[in-house]
């Protein structure tokens, strides 16, 4: 694969792009999103299944309530992509599947208030979505005064189908936040870009945007993290870096992780004060995942009012650099360039049978070099697959988060394949708080997922923590003594 492209010392891991466009000018003002949203998501539980209903999602809004996780302050239920017919209307209208919500969007967002939720909806700035149903591109005021009038009060919206170069994309994002801002409604506003250059632009567009690829397995898990960590002096209350969704270790799901693996991304999104939007199987959701997703002290970490995220106050990691994310979602071509790959691939495809049947009719020598030839380029393109996929380094890091009230969150992880002991020594202590201004000679610590005290740390004491391989973690919260 690639090697990383190694990182100049003080130097931005994302450039600050300049965009004079006027539609820049004005920000994002809904008043909602002041600390990270907290919720659920359809996709990794339904996908685009027939199921997707409003019977399911009403069963959902339940579940939500009945499980105690509304209680704990999961308040977003999400429908993502697949809600609409094939097509808008003739008037540009976006229409939802007439035989999956009989009633209505509406109908079903006033249920879901009914019991003391919010209700989230999915829709993309290209001209279609990332599951081929119509987009939003050029219809953003009519679609905003739709998500309006049904009572919606969240929009993940993705870049699918649509341009990526950055200016385009900051414009086209700026088009729907404005449409959002004129409804008079509050709807938190969720941009889904998967690339790290949106984090300098992000506060004046939306309260959260997607600064890395999906999350469908650890190996992405670990990307996001790593994407994440120069993007901190991006983030404060109403606006936060979105490293994706929390996957539940449910095997059943379209994606997951080990029950280690989802302590370890809830502990690591906490402390990036990063949205908590469970996607995964919430009607089947197994013991632990329910126990790691309510612990409110890992909850209020995340929820912190301060609103900045955390930091790496030490790594053994190698040097990192994100990837232009176009590659991972060959989708997110506009449309010229999509229907030209579409129809080159559609034609080389055509070629290629031609030729082989031509060979094969020559006899059976030659029909065997084209089959050759076949199964070479097929095999090429796996391996390029596969040289491109993400990939886990064998490394540790710290991360610290100022908390109010000057406190500190500190979380270790292990990506190792192997166990691995961590270390806070006394200089990484001193990191901890160095952005808090405090210098304690004394800290108490308090193990958060385990919900114990640790032994009071002197100034040239150390938090030392032996951590399971692939994914284990610790979470404190440090308390100056004096």
């Amino acid at each position: 694969r690639p090697p990383r492209k190694a990182m100049p010392a003080g130097r931005a891991a994302v450039r600050l792009l300049l965009v004079g466009a006027a539609s820049l000018a004005s920000a994002l003002d809904n008043g909602v999103g002041r600390t990270p949203a907290m919720g659920y998501n359809t996709w990794n539980d339904f996908r685009c299944g027939s199921d997707l209903n409003a019977s399911s999602v009403r069963a959902l809004a339940d579940a939500m309530v009945s499980l105690g996780l509304a209680a704990k302050g999961y308040t977003y239920l999400n429908v993502d992509d697949c809600w609409t017919e094939p097509e808008l209307s003739p008037e540009g209208r976006l229409v939802e599947l007439s035989a999956a919500f009989p009633e209505g969007i509406g109908a079903l967002a006033s249920y879901v208030h009914s019991k003391g939720l919010k209700f989230g909806l999915y829709a993309d700035r290209g001209w279609k979505t990332c599951a081929f149903r119509p987009g939003s591109g050029g219809n953003e005021r009519l679609h905003a005064s739709q998500l309006a009038e049904w009572g919606v009060d969240y929009l993940k919206h993705d870049s699918c189908w649509a341009s990526s170069q950055p200016e385009k994309a900051f414009r086209a994002y700026a088009l729907m936040r404005d449409a959002l801002n004129a409804t008079g409604r509050p709807i938190l506003y969720s941009l889904c870009g998967w690339n790290a250059w949106y984090a300098p632009m992000g506060e004046s567009l939306a309260n959260s945007w997607r600064m890395a690829p999906d999350c469908d397995e650890w190996a992405n898990v670990y990307i996001a993290i790593r994407t994440n960590e120069r993007l901190s002096p991006h983030a404060s209350p109403g606006s936060f870096n979105d490293p994706d969704m929390l996957l539940g270790s449910n095997p059943d799901a379209p994606a997951s992780l080990t029950p280690t693996q989802v302590q370890a991304q809830f502990s690591m999104w906490a402390v990036m004060a990063a949205p908590l939007l469970i996607g995964s199987r919430l009607l089947s959701m197994p013991e632990s995942d329910l126990a790691t997703y309510s612990n409110e002290e890992v909850i209020a970490v995340n929820q912190d009012p301060l609103g900045l995220q955390g930091a790496v106050v030490w790594s053994n990691c190698p040097a990192f650099e994100p990837w232009d994310n176009w590659w991972m979602s060959p989708w997110s071509m506009p449309q010229d360039v999509a229907a030209a790959w579409i129809t080159g691939l559609a034609t080389a495809g055509a070629l290629c049978l031609a030729s082989a049947a031509l060979a094969c009719r020559a006899g059976w020598r030659a029909c065997a070099a084209a089959a050759a030839l076949i199964v070479g380029l097929c095999l090429a393109c796996g391996l390029a697959v596969a040289w491109f996929r993400p990939q886990v380094d064998e490394c540790q890091q710290v991360w610290a988060r100022p908390l109010a009230g000057g406190e500190a969150a500190l979380a270790m992880i292990n990506f190792a394949y192997s166990p691995a002991t961590v270390t806070c020594d006394c200089e990484c202590l001193a990191s901890v708080f160095a952005s808090t201004g405090a210098a304690p000679t004394l800290v108490r610590a308090r193990d958060l997922v385990a919900g114990r005290f640790l032994a009071q740390s002197e100034p040239q004491g150390e938090i030392s923590v032996t951590l399971q391989a692939e994914g284990g973690s610790a979470l404190f919260r440090l308390t100056p003594v004096r």
